[in-house]
C-alpha cells in the first residue's frame, strides 16, 4: 500500500465524456430497466445544507460496469407534492452492493427517497480499518491509482437550478473511479485479515443510517452553545427565538443559520433575558445577528417571541434537562475517582492495540463508547463481563475481540500482550 512515487495525474473530466441527466419518469423508467440487479453500484449524493433548510438530496449519482455513470435530478424527477419517489430504482438496485465513500453522510438522504442498500462497502470506512493517513476520495484515488480529482464544487450550492455542466462533471467524478477503489481496496483488507470487521463496519452503518430519520420535538435544544443557558427563562427565550428562526427557514427553504447563527441566538438570549418586556424591540435589532434585512424585516416576530417568553409563567418555562448518558472522562477525578483511574489504565491500552493493527483508535472503541464502559463502579471487569458490557455499548464482536481481553488484563494490573 505504498504511496506512489510520482506526482498524481489530475482528473477533471468522467472517464466516459458528457454525462446523461435523468430529469424525467420516462428517462427513469428507461433507467430502472438498464440497471444489472447483481454488480456493485457505486453511488454518490449532493446537498445543499449550508443553504437549503433540508437536508434532501439535488442530485444522486450512479456507476455501474455495465451501463456507465448516470446522474439523476431528484428536483425534476418530483412529483406535484414535491416529494420525489425512486422506489422503483431501489428495488431494482436491493440485488447489488451498494459502494459508497463516507456512507453515513448519504444514506438519509437516499432513505428519504425510497433507496435504501441491503448489502453496502463504505470505502471510506475501509480505509480507515486499513489505517490509510489520508482517507478522502480523492486521497485514496491518489494511493492506490496514482490519480487525483479535481475538486471544485463540493461546497456549492447544489439546489440551484439549472446545474451547470462543470458541476456535472464534477459530480460524475465522485462515483467514477468508486468501483475500482473498491476492488483495490478490498484486497488490501483481505490480505491483511480485515475483511470481516469491514463486513461488520457496513452491517452497522446501514442498521444505523439506511432508515429514514425522524428529527425529534426537541431540536431546538441542540443548538450550539445552548449549555451557556441555566436559567429557565433563558430556555424560554432561546426555545421561541428558535421556533421563529425554524419556521421562517423551512417556508424560506434556507439553512436555519443563514437567518440567525447559533452564536448570535443565543448571546441574544444572554442579553435580552434581563430587560423589561417594553424594551425588548428597541434593544433586539441593535444584536449581532439581527441587523440584516432579513432579520429585521422580522423584528416583531423576535421582539413578540421574546415579550412571551419574558411574560411566562415560571411554571411554563423549559427546564435545563439533567445531562443524559456518562459524563466525560475529564470530569471523572471530581466525580468519580475509581473511573477516573480506570480510564487513565484502558485508554492508552485502546491506543497501543489500535497501533499495533494499523488503525485509527476511534475506530476500535470510541471515546464515549469505552467511557460507558468503564464509568460504573459495581460492573464486572473481567474479560467476560467486559464483552457483555462492550456489546451492550454496540461495539461490534472484532472491537471487542481486540478490546476486552486487553483492558481485562490493564485492568487486573496484568502485562498486556498485543
Amino acid at each position: 500500500m505504498s504511496e506512489p512515487t510520482t506526482a498524481p495525474r489530475l482528473i477533471t473530466l468522467p472517464r466516459d465524456g458528457m454525462v446523461s441527466v435523468v430529469s424525467d419518469q420516462p428517462d427513469l423508467a428507461s433507467l430502472v430497466g438498464q440497471i444489472n440487479t447483481v454488480t456493485p453500484v457505486a453511488i454518490d449524493a449532493e446537498r445543499a445544507q449550508s443553504f437549503r433548510y433540508s437536508a434532501r438530496a439535488y442530485l444522486i449519482q450512479l456507476r455501474q460496469a455495465d451501463c456507465g455513470t448516470t446522474l439523476l435530478d431528484p428536483v425534476a424527477l418530483a412529483g406535484p407534492d414535491g416529494a420525489t419517489d425512486l422506489h422503483a430504482l431501489g428495488d431494482a438496485l436491493t440485488g447489488c452492493e451498494w459502494v459508497l465513500h463516507a456512507a453515513t453522510q448519504d444514506l438519509p438522504c437516499l432513505a428519504e427517497v425510497g433507496m435504501r442498500p441491503q448489502r453496502l462497502f463504505d470505502t471510506e470506512l475501509a480505509g480507515r480499518l486499513l489505517g490509510l493517513p489520508r482517507v478522502s476520495l480523492s486521497a485514496m484515488l491518489t494511493h492506490y491509482f496514482g490519480i487525483e480529482l479535481a475538486k471544485l464544487h463540493s461546497a456549492d450550492d447544489w439546489s440551484r437550478r439549472p446545474l451547470p455542466d462543470t458541476w456535472l462533471d464534477y459530480a460524475a467524478l465522485d462515483v467514477d473511479y468508486l468501483l475500482d477503489l473498491r476492488d483495490a481496496v478490498a484486497d488490501d483488507l483481505a490480505d491483511a485479515g480485515k475483511d470481516d470487521w469491514a463486513r461488520q463496519e457496513f452491517d452497522d452503518i446501514m442498521a444505523r443510517f439506511a432508515e429514514l430519520i425522524v428529527s425529534p420535538e426537541d431540536r431546538w435544544r441542540h443548538t450550539k452553545g445552548l449549555s451557556r443557558l441555566h436559567d429557565p427563562r433563558q430556555l424560554a427565550i432561546a426555545h421561541n427565538l428558535w421556533l421563529v428562526r425554524d419556521e421562517l427557514a423551512c417556508r424560506l427553504d434556507i439553512f436555519p443559520g443563514r437567518i440567525l447563527p447559533d452564536v448570535s441566538l443565543v448571546d441574544a438570549t444572554v442579553a435580552l433575558c434581563r430587560l423589561k418586556p417594553a424594551d425588548v424591540p428597541d434593544v433586539i435589532l441593535t444584536l449581532n445577528g439581527f441587523t440584516g434585512p432579513l432579520a429585521r424585516r422580522q423584528r416583531r416576530r423576535w421582539a413578540s417571541a421574546v415579550q412571551n417568553a419574558l411574560q411566562d409563567d415560571q411554571s411554563d418555562l423549559p427546564q435545563a434537562q439533567p445531562s443524559r448518558g456518562t459524563p466525560p472522562p475529564r470530569a471523572w477525578n471530581q466525580l468519580r475517582p475509581r473511573a477516573a483511574k480506570r480510564w487513565m489504565t484502558a485508554r492508552p491500552v485502546i491506543v497501543e492495540v489500535a497501533e499495533q493493527n494499523s488503525l485509527p483508535p476511534e475506530n476500535l472503541m470510541t471515546v464515549s463508547t469505552l467511557a460507558d464502559v468503564l464509568w460504573p463502579d459495581h460492573a464486572d471487569y473481567s474479560e467476560d463481563g467486559l464483552r457483555i458490557t462492550m456489546a451492550q455499548a454496540h461495539a461490534r464482536p472484532w472491537q471487542v475481540d481486540l478490546a476486552a481481553p486487553a483492558i481485562a488484563a490493564a485492568l487486573a494490573g496484568k502485562s498486556v500482550h498485543l
